[in-house]
């Protein structure tokens, strides 16, 4: 193997655990702390946070995350496992809850990219994860090179971690169950790339690659590591005798009227604004926003400006009808449409939320909207990228927004065509309102072309 583990395992065991053991996390100068809403909550936020001169410091603003599908269980070797809450079990869709170690960074380059300090394996074709409870390789990472025997006749199922190039680009691996694998507790838990948001996990946490990226780049080995995993709830009941950080270091602040947006037609002023929560023809039924102009982060203001020089090429037009959403806004949408496909639940927000998300469409010269799958904020199958049931101009229309955004630098929401995300720009959650942001930058709403479309 090349990178140097001729072993049958041993990233995730580690470090021996003893039959119970009590949760302290004074020991680990770097934790990230994943929160949930409840124990059957799949949502989390992730929270950096280290030690610096004997006390807490908090690094940046909290990350959405995912957690298992039925969410969080105790870890079953933990001394709080007796408190209300599931108990971790293989196969139940739960993450576990507690205090663990993160020992071990892996992805598919053969190299650990840039940055990254911790120990680092490259995932190669044959490696496994293990998870039949009966295999004495159970909850181990296992290379089929040097095993002495072939692999069907050693465990019935495995993660081949090979084929799963998405998920498995970049993870750390989480040490729970480690040591002495106890049968049937749960395997292969592990911080990876997510499938998006709004999308659980079997058992670990997920999170958008640009956190995870940017969070294992930031682990040192020398801080001894830990992920701490908890119902936010129970995190303000044991925090004090895990001698953890505060709660009050785990809520995201809103941003105030000095947040760091533009509007974009000082960037982009060729685009066509039509913001359509500052009208009532949007599915809410009535005006949210007090002006119609779009709010956004400098870096994503500068990639719309790309994709409108792009589109101008081909004299079309790009046109937004949605940018930076306040918080409070967000948690109004989430109150009529609890949906994760279509809307963001506010405890984690949306890239909107964070000014670094557009709905967007195209237009021709003239700002006349060309054909697309449906109208905007459809919840509908019809409005995903996948839908391939059409009229081939409306094919090709679609086609041309996702590769030019694509292009620029956006990622598209796969489950609505005009959605896209800047997922390099900041992390805060901003709860600004329009009358503040509008009154800061001038007062003056230079209006909504309005036309007939609907939805």
């Amino acid at each position: 193997m090349r990178y140097g583990l001729n072993i049958v395992m041993v990233l995730i065991s580690l470090v021996t655990a003893p039959p119970c053991f009590s949760q302290d996390a004074s020991t680990h100068r770097q934790l990230l702390i994943s929160l949930t809403g409840s124990w059957d909550d799949s949502r989390a936020t992730v929270y950096r946070i280290e030690q610096e001169e004997g006390r807490w410091i908090r690094v940046g603003s909290g990350m959405p995350g995912m957690v298992g599908e039925r969410g969080l269980a105790w870890d079953p070797r933990s001394s709080d496992r007796d408190r209300a809450g599931p108990v971790k079990r293989e196969g139940d869709l739960r993450a576990p809850a507690g205090i663990f170690r993160l020992l071990v960074a892996m992805g598919f380059a053969q190299l650990p990219p840039a940055g990254v300090m911790l120990p680092y394996r490259a995932i190669e074709e044959g490696v496994h994860c293990v998870d039949d409870r009966d295999s004495p390789y159970y909850n181990r990472i296992v290379s089929e090179q040097g095993l002495p025997r072939p692999a069907a006749e050693l465990w019935r199922s495995s993660e081949r971690m090979w084929q799963l190039p998405d998920l498995y680009r970049l993870l750390l691996v989480v040490d729970f169950n480690g040591g002495t694998p106890v049968p049937g507790n749960g395997s292969c838990i592990f911080m990876h790339v997510w499938h998006g948001p709004g999308l659980a996990t079997t058992g670990c946490t997920a999170m958008a690659e640009v956190d995870l990226a940017e969070t294992v780049k930031w682990l040192m080995p020398g801080a001894d590591p830990a992920l701490v995993q908890l119902p936010r709830e129970v995190y303000r009941q044991v925090w004090r005798e895990w001698r953890l950080p505060a709660p009050e270091l785990l809520e995201d602040g809103v941003g105030q009227a000095g947040a760091p947006l533009v509007d974009i037609r000082s960037v982009a002023p060729g685009v066509v604004v039509e913001m359509r929560y500052a009208r009532p023809d949007n599915f809410m039924g009535k005006t949210v926003y007090s002006c119609g102009r779009c709010f956004l982060r400098p870096g994503t203001a500068a990639k719309v400006a790309k994709v409108a020089e792009d589109l101008g090429k081909k004299k079309l037009l790009l046109k937004l009808w949605d940018c930076y959403r306040p918080l409070s806004v967000q948690k109004l949408f989430w109150a009529l449409v609890p949906d994760p496909r279509y809307v963001a639940d506010p405890r984690t927000g949306s890239r909107h939320n964070r000014g670094t998300a557009v709905d967007v469409t195209l237009a021709d010269a003239e700002g006349r909207e060309l054909a697309m799958p449906t109208g905007f904020d459809d919840f509908s199958l019809r409005a995903g990228h996948g839908e391939t049931d059409l009229p081939a101009d409306v094919l090709v229309n679609r086609r041309l927004l996702a590769e030019t955004m694509r292009k620029a630098g956006f990622r598209p929401l796969q489950s609505e065509w005009w959605h896209y995300d800047d997922c390099e720009g900041g992390s805060e959650l901003l709860d600004v309102t329009f009358d503040e942001l509008c009154v800061r930058d001038g007062g003056a709403d230079p209006g909504n072309n309005r036309n007939d479309s609907t939805r």
